[in-house]
């Protein structure tokens, strides 16, 4: 019987899935990570504009939450590359299958990549009009609190989102059923956004957009988030999940 569950069907599946991504064309990565800072920014707008759009306290924000989760299962079902999900290619570097400065060459390629799509989302938002002043003011007011939290916040909540977020695309990758990939990636992604957690793509849309919109944000305050944000992702996602799921895997239960 072939399973498709479980640590070490996760780790195996990862694994191939990193061999795959380290043959991509740095073109290839360019454009898939584009792509993957668009969806997420599709799922922001939506989010956003229905949070802003209801009034009663509480309710906006859930309603948003279960908006917000189309960015990321369009980004794996159309099979976009998306900075916090592809941190765990370091199973990769866990299993010696691959040297870490070739991942971070390509964790880098998709973050800055990324960080084009957001950034081209924020401006599309701004140049269309799309955000009334309700929604013009709750990205401001997103914006402002991220870049002022301070790094003993902001690190940890970075690590607890991707933490969330990872265990939400093993449990996506854990199912053969398209239908049941949308579910499980919809609860846990759901969840991560009632969280409040810091998700750096996530990020580079809302700071982007807000700057746009006419946020008294510098440059400084957007790179101290980014990049605490995306450290604190990689952490959660590239050391704690897949760390833990490849010694599961390949240090106890499989041990031959």
């Amino acid at each position: 019987m072939v399973i498709h569950s479980g640590p070490k069907a996760l780790t195996e599946y990862v694994l191939y899935q990193s061999k795959h991504k380290a043959n991509k064309r740095n073109m290839i990565l360019i454009v898939q990570g584009f792509l993957a800072g668009l969806y997420i920014a599709i799922g922001a707008i939506g989010s956003l504009k229905l949070s802003a759009s209801i009034t009663t306290p509480g309710l906006g924000s859930f309603l948003g939450a279960l908006v917000f989760p189309v960015g990321i299962i369009a980004i794996i079902l159309m099979q976009a590359e998306l900075f916090t999900s592809d941190c765990m290619v370091m199973t990769a570097v866990f299993a010696g299958r691959t040297k870490i400065t070739k991942t971070f060459r390509i964790l880098c390629i998709i973050i800055l990549s990324n960080l084009l799509g957001a950034i081209f989302a924020a401006f599309l938002t701004n140049a269309s009009g799309l955000f009334d002043g309700a929604t013009a003011q709750l990205v401001i007011e997103k914006a402002m609190h991220k870049v002022h939290m301070p790094l003993s916040q902001l690190l940890p909540s970075a690590i607890l989102c991707n933490i969330i977020v990872c265990t939400g695309v093993c449990l996506a990758y854990s199912c053969k059923e398209e239908n049941t990939k949308i579910v499980v990636l919809w609860l846990a992604i759901t969840v991560f956004v009632i969280s409040g957690t810091e998700h750096v793509v996530a990020n580079m849309y809302y700071l982007f957009a807000a700057l746009f919109y006419g946020a008294e944000l510098t440059a400084a305050d957007i790179f101290y988030n980014l990049s605490v944000s995306g450290m604190g992702n990689f952490i959660g996602g590239g050391l704690i999940v897949s760390g833990i799921n490849y010694l599961l895997a390949y240090r106890d239960i499989e041990k031959q």
